[in-house]
């Protein structure tokens, strides 16, 4: 996390805390005064300020954790290359292995041969040896020759067959001289061939080491990485509380001072109808007062004179009885208009906090009307952020590089080739849910994985029985006899390359430079069959085109 981008809590949620116990402060003092308390302007901003400041931080919030989850989908990417880089390198490594150990055969086998030129060699010579001291012992006249014989042309005839058996016996010693120099040539030939095999052992080894070696490095890496993404998220899930509370001390504010407002206009309207009220008595009491004084008049005025009175008496009467209702409806004319600022305050409110409405319909009804108005309203706010945050999450995700706009578009496969890859299919959905296990599968189904030094490792992968990517599609592809390497290099560089535009069923994917990263199976529709990685399982995803290599590999 870049030094602008950390937040400690207490930035921003110190102005929120303050807000909050200034909420509960009225609210206490709302219970033991049992009436509305009227929040101090300065309050109302504020809150308004607290709020304005949770949503900018939950907003960079937001946008650090769609960083680091980029960051993290890219060390997966690169975990998976150097994976496979770990997998090339075993597989070069046993091919190295097998090269030396077949040159040393070769070159015992030519030792062997040597030894067994030699030997002939030496008995041809010792037989030539014989027959040369057989000749000097006969001596060099010619009657020895004739010794036993009948007549001249006999004995001549041994003298030739004898030389003729020479000259034989010379002649195989001869070859046999011939074959010792090619057997040692040979040999000698052959132990330059085994010193470079085990120099290309040593390199495939070396390099193997390497791999495993930036293997290790780049999983401590991604766990480090990894760590600050799930530290980001937990602050902006604790940032979303503080700016939902902060929303709820300004609508709470905003609430009391319409109610306090409305209470206001009641108590004034009360005043004015008790102040109205005696007034009238007092017009009344004078009124008897003269009415009593003029009792002394004839009898005739007096019986005329309580008649008016009573008249009188009840024309004021309905006269303060249309007082009082009018001043009742004053009354609720005034609360309207203070619920319906209520509402326009609240709507203002909520608006410079960047949480309402702009559009929204202010209530000129009673509070509780405005007040569930308010509750709308933040629910509304609620909603949209959460649909903000989404939005921002989505917009950090890596641009696709390759993106089909028809994934099923190509020639449609028929016949024997379209029940090739419904073998293979079929195969590889046979082991949906298998463990994920880094370095095995092969051509007989799941094998024991291998250990990695780093995440396979953590993962216990060396005592799990299961497959890696590429050894899914070993086993898959053996249903129908094609044998593929345990790398998923070597496996981009087999059959038919065609764009991602044209993929179709059956066809390998794969993701990372000329395949060297990950390798899974097309299934059509968007989905394909992999095993993604140590954790995971045998399994059906979404295609996930950042990443993936601008071909498509075509084995049927």
């Amino acid at each position: 996390m870049s030094r602008n981008q950390k937040f400690r809590a207490s930035h921003w949620t110190r102005p929120i805390a303050g807000v909050m116990i200034a909420g509960l402060v009225a609210t206490n003092s709302q219970v033991a005064a049992a009436q509305p308390i009227n929040p101090s302007n300065a309050q109302i901003r504020q809150a308004e300020d607290a709020a304005a400041h949770a949503t900018n931080v939950l907003q960079a919030l937001v946008a650090n954790v769609t960083q680091h989850e980029r960051q993290v989908s890219d060390l997966e990417l690169r975990m998976g290359t150097l994976r496979e880089s770990v997998n090339k390198a075993m597989v070069d490594l046993e091919a190295a292995r097998n090269a030396a150990d077949q040159a040393r055969a070769a070159v015992d086998e030519a030792r062997n041969q040597l030894h067994r030129a030699h030997s002939d060699l030496r008995n041809a010579q010792k037989q030539f040896n014989e027959l040369a001291r057989s000749i000097m012992r006969q001596g060099s006249s010619q009657s020895t020759f004739f010794e036993g014989a009948r007549d001249v042309a006999e004995a001549l005839n041994r003298q030739a067959a004898i030389r003729r058996e020479a000259e034989k016996q010379q002649k195989t010693v001869d070859n046999m001289d011939k074959a010792r120099t090619e057997a040692a040539n040979q040999e000698s030939s052959l132990r330059d061939k085994k010193a470079q095999a085990e120099s290309a052992e040593n390199t495939a080894q070396q390099r193997h080491t390497e791999a495993e070696s930036a293997y290790t490095d780049a999983n401590q890496e991604l766990q480090k990485e990894q760590e600050q993404y799930q530290k980001a998220q937990v602050e902006r899930e604790a940032a979303k509380a503080a700016l939902e509370a902060a929303r709820g001390a300004v609508n709470d504010l905003n609430q009391k001072r319409a109610e306090y407002e409305s209470d206001k206009a009641r108590k004034e309207a009360e005043d004015a109808a008790a102040k109205k009220a005696a007034n009238e008595a007092a017009a009344k009491a004078r009124q008897e007062a003269q009415t009593r004084a003029s009792e002394s008049s004839s009898d005739s005025d007096t019986g005329s004179s309580q008649s008016s009175s009573a008249q009188a008496g009840t024309t004021q009467s309905g006269t303060a009885q249309s007082s009082g209702s009018q001043g009742s409806s004053g009354s609720s004319d005034s609360s309207s208009n203070s619920s319906s600022a209520q509402g326009s305050s609240s709507s203002s409110s909520s608006s410079s906090s960047g949480a309402g409405t702009e559009n929204s319909e202010q209530s000129t009804g009673s509070a509780g009307s405005t007040g569930s108005t308010g509750s709308s309203s933040e629910e509304n706010a609620a909603e949209e952020e959460s649909s903000a945050s989404s939005s921002s999450s989505a917009a950090g995700t890596p641009a696709q590089t390759a993106t089909p706009s028809n994934p099923e578009t190509g020639q449609a496969s028929t016949g024997s080739s379209s029940a090739k890859i419904e073998a293979v299919i079929s195969r590889a959905m046979g082991q949906l849910g298998v463990p994920y296990a880094w370095g095995g599968g092969n051509a007989n189904g799941p094998t024991k994985g291998i250990r990695d030094g780093g995440v396979a490792d953590a993962h216990g992968d060396y005592n799990k029985v299961g497959f890696d990517c590429s050894g899914l599609t070993i086993y898959a592809f053996a249903a129908i006899g094609i044998d593929l390497p345990h790398y998923t290099g070597y496996q981009y560089q087999r059959g038919t390359h065609y764009p991602v535009s044209q993929m179709k069923r059956g066809d390998l994917l794969f993701w990372g430079p000329n395949g060297h990263g990950h390798v899974a199976i097309y299934l059509g529709d968007g989905q394909m069959i992999e095993a993604p990685q140590s954790g995971s399982v045998v399994k059906i995803s979404p295609v996930r085109y950042n990443g993936m290599t601008p071909n498509v590999v075509r084995l049927v």
